[in-house]
Order: structure tokens, then sequence, then C-alpha cells
């Protein structure tokens, strides 16, 4: 069995398993773990690029739907989470008010990503999926995929690093596309095998991903706060949440200029043949 199919046959177990519990119980951690799955699954996928009827093309953006699905659970959970940590006892009936309306929407949206998970919770489905991991256990055409993963991930962050110019500030909008590219990136990089070279770069990523996604994450409480409390000028809440913000985009920022500072391509590497540019692919990925 070869790196590739032992890789694509775990996780389409782990859907399996997942899945099948989030039909009875959208606990925090499960959904996350289903949202992870997936993406991996995808990139190795688009790593693999193997070639997909129309029928395995509709069941990978079933996939991605229900992704997405649990993504609108996640951001919820996440938001709860950062409230918890805010203590400024002139913000707690703001807090507890967020709080209960942020409750009632995550029981909304976990009932219908219950409902999405049980449409997929099916035997056909889950025989279709097999059948996906069985072409993309065949490993990518050299002729489409020349490059190991691991050179792969390092040419992609070599040419984002060269989309950004250096010391520059990171505008929100690129801030969140960054963090995009280089949560595909280490999905990519963690499909190599182990080696000195490999840990390094999954850590270099994991550090910025923390840094952004933190980031992110005070910017989703950001807004929702701000769609319940934005009539009220001097809401204590609001005011500590922009604070909070403004101080973890600065740290997002500076990590992901560091990173793509060490990464970046020389000159040469900059030039290489079309044949060898990494590969777009056609499954719906992270958004």
């Amino acid at each position: 069995m070869t790196l590739l199919q032992g890789r694509i046959n775990g996780l389409t177990e782990e859907f399996a398993a997942t899945v099948h519990k989030l039909v009875s119980d959208v606990k925090p951690k499960t959904v996350h773990h289903l949202r992870t799955t997936i993406r991996r699954i995808e990139s190795l996928i688009s790593y693999a690029h193997p070639g997909l009827g129309k029928k395995l093309e509709r069941s990978l953006e079933k996939l991605a739907d229900l992704r997405k699905r649990a993504g609108k659970v996640r951001d919820v959970d996440i938001q709860l989470e950062l409230l918890g940590m805010l203590a400024n006892r002139s913000t707690t009936r703001d807090r507890d008010t967020l709080a209960e309306l942020l409750n009632k929407k995550r029981a909304r949206q976990a009932k219908r990503l219950s409902f999405a998970a049980q449409k997929l919770d099916d035997p056909k489905f889950l025989t279709r999926l097999k059948r996906v991991a069985e072409k993309v256990g065949d490993g990518p055409a050299e002729e489409i995929r020349p490059l190991a993963p691991l050179e792969e991930a390092s040419m992609q962050l070599g040419h984002l690093a060269d989309d950004y110019a250096p010391r520059q500030e990171i505008k929100p909008g690129r801030l969140h596309a960054a963090r995009i590219q280089l949560k595909k990136i280490r999905y990519l990089a963690e499909l190599a095998e182990e080696s000195p070279e490999q840990k390094a770069l999954m850590q270099d990523l994991k550090s910025v991903q923390d840094a952004v996604g933190e980031w992110h994450d005070w910017q989703e409480l950001a807004v929702s706060a701000e769609k319940y409390f934005r009539d009220r000028v001097n809401c204590p809440l609001l005011r500590e949440i922009r604070t909070l913000l403004a101080a973890r985009q600065s740290t997002a920022n500076s990590a992901i200029i560091r990173l793509l500072a060490m990464h970046a391509l020389p000159s040469q590497a900059k030039k290489l043949p079309v044949a060898i540019q990494p590969v777009r692919t056609t499954v719906r990925l992270a958004r």
C-alpha cells in the first residue's frame, strides 16, 4: 500500500465514523473533526488529480457543502469560547445577551448540519467515496503533478510570498485570502513523508495559522457584536472586542510577513516552466 493509499483510506474511514456521530449529537469537537477531515480529503484529491466521472465529482461537491455547513456551527462555537474569555464586569450583561443569541443561532445551524449529515450517512454515498479513494490511491500522473508534496508546498508558499510586498501591512481582505491559501499549503505538506524539512515547514505554517486564525475568530465575533450592538455608540463589549481584534490583526500581519520573507523563492525559481507551476484543483476547496 502506498503512502497516498493509506492516507485516503484512513481519511474516508474517519469521515464515515464522524458523519455518523453528527446525525445524533452535534458536539463542537465532532464538528471540528469533520471539517478538518474533509479538508484533508479535498487536499489529497487536489494533489492526486484523479480522473473522476460526474457522479464522483458530485459526491465531492456534497462533501464541500457539508464542510461549509459544519463551518457555520464551528464559527459560533468559537465565538462562544471567546466570549467566555472576556472578564470585564462592565460587559457582563452584553456578554450574556450575545451568548444567548449565539446559542440560539447554533441550535438552528446544528439542526441543519445534523440533517445534512444524515443524508451522507448512507451506504451508497460512502461506496462512491471509497471509489474516489481507490482512484486517488493510484497516485498522481507524472505529467499532471511532477512535484512531490513537500516540494510543491514549498513552491506554492514561495509564489504566495511573491504576491505580497515585504513589510507591507496586509489589509483584512488579503489577510483572509492568505489564511485560506496557507491552510491549503499546510494540508498539502501533510501529504509528504515525515522528515526534518517537512516538520520544519509544518511548524512554520502552524504557528502562522494559529496567529491568523485567532485574528479571524475575533473578527467573526466583532461582526456578531456589531450586528446586535452597533446602535450603541459606547457599548463596552463592542469597544473591548474591537481593541482585542486590532491587537490580533497586528500579530497576524507580522506573522505572515515573517513567514513569507523566510520562504520567498529565489529569482530563478520564479521563472519555472508552466508544466511545474502549481495545479489549480477542480474540487471546491475551503472558503
